[in-house]
């Protein structure tokens, strides 16, 4: 009779710690999960304020730009292409 009280003890004990063990992580999982989204939030609070303030202090381009002077192209530079058959 007492053998049947500590086996019945110690398969209870077995029972409560595998509970225990489940429960924990699904409960890390749960954090993780909640961490990662309240990470996440915040990122996309902080990008959603910044944009606007960001678009604000940007420098502005001058109105009045000159054109880009060009440049001459050197007398080695072949302007038209190539003709290899009339060379042949």
């Amino acid at each position: 009779m007492i053998a049947e009280a500590i086996d019945t003890a110690l398969t209870l004990a077995w029972a409560l710690a595998g509970w225990v063990i489940f429960l924990a992580t699904v409960a890390a999982i749960l954090a993780l999960a909640a961490t990662a989204t309240g990470v996440w939030g915040v990122r996309a609070l902080r990008r959603a304020v910044k944009a606007p303030l960001a678009a604000e202090h940007a420098p502005q381009a001058p109105e009045s730009t000159r054109a880009a002077k060009r440049r001459p192209t050197p007398s080695w530079a072949h302007t038209q292409p190539l003709d290899y058959e009339e060379a042949a």
